[in-house]
């Protein structure tokens, strides 16, 4: 199966690298074209633009940063739906809101081809290690045929039917894990300031009813102010953002995901927006160093 790629951050590199090593063949494009070159010595093509890029392939899937990203790749020049036809398949795997997703499907079907949106649940090393769970909805024949790479991406996929239930469900995620984040960011400095070892913490809550994987993976940078971006700060308020605002939709009263909205922008605000999301860590400890 040969695959479109389009965007090569943190997530899309590893995805695209992915596919390469499993044996796709793999045409790969990025507004920053040296983000390429690494993917090149795995047997990747380039495009030169997302046109040339669906022009070539059957399938095509994109993994950008926000919902200006991902309108802008389809309905700019040299953009997505200036190659768009019969047949061909669309699948974007970005974190956007559903007026975004049915904004693209829109276009997309009006040129006869085929959409899917598929965000995923999941970070950096579920990216690399082929671990993520896909969020699908859209045209089911052709998430049934792209379940292969789908398979290789991800630990499971799932449909969940109509464009825009995708998008719904992975910010609904997305503004549980902030808001966890923003909890246990507290849990760490209010044991720290209670003069008990943060280790210890760590520790006693990997035992108990609350121990998640994402405490035990960022527990031990974030004491060591280690926040290498495995998700950026940035994309995890952006998250926080649209969730509240299809909470507002559906008349969601949403107090703990406002307030870890705020801290995240507080986080931006200090300069953490390109460190990872768990750099909110930050934003608690700042409040009683002046102390």
């Amino acid at each position: 199966m040969e695959l479109g790629f389009l965007g090569l951050g943190i997530m899309g590199k590893a995805m695209a690298k992915n596919l390469l090593q499993n044996g796709f063949k793999v045409t790969i494009w990025n507004r920053t074209l040296s983000k390429c070159e690494e993917l090149v010595e795995y047997g990747a093509s380039i495009g030169d633009t997302p046109a040339a890029v669906v022009k070539k392939c059957k399938y095509t899937i994109a993994m950008l940063s926000d919902p200006s990203a991902a309108l802008s790749v389809v309905l700019d020049k040299d953009g997505v739906l200036e190659q768009m036809c019969s047949g061909k398949g669309y699948i974007d795997m970005s974190t956007v809101d559903a007026d975004t997703s049915t904004k693209i499907s829109e276009v997309i079907s009006k040129k006869g081809g085929y959409f899917l949106e598929a965000p995923v649940s999941g970070s950096k090393k579920p990216a690399e290690d082929g671990q993520l769970v896909i969020l699908a909805a859209g045209e089911k024949s052709l998430y049934d045929e792209i379940i292969p790479a789908f398979n290789v991406l991800g630990k499971k996929s799932f449909f969940l039917g109509e464009v825009g239930n995708g998008a719904k469900m992975k910010l609904v995620v997305n503004m549980i894990m902030g808001s966890m984040i923003n909890a246990f960011s507290e849990g760490l400095v209010l044991s720290d300031r209670s003069g008990l070892s943060q280790q210890t913490l760590l520790e006693v809550l990997e035992l108990g009813a609350v121990a998640t994987p994402m405490f035990k993976m960022k527990g031990p940078a974030m004491i060591q102010n280690n926040y290498a971006p495995a998700f950026p700060l940035k994309h995890q308020q952006k998250d926080m953002r649209l969730a509240l605002a299809l909470g507002d939709e559906n008349a969601v009263s949403m107090p703990v995901a406002a307030a870890a909205n705020e801290a995240f922008k507080k986080a931006r605000n200090m300069g953490f927006g390109d460190h990872d999301f768990s750099a909110v860590y930050e934003t608690v400890k700042s409040l009683g160093d002046s102390k």
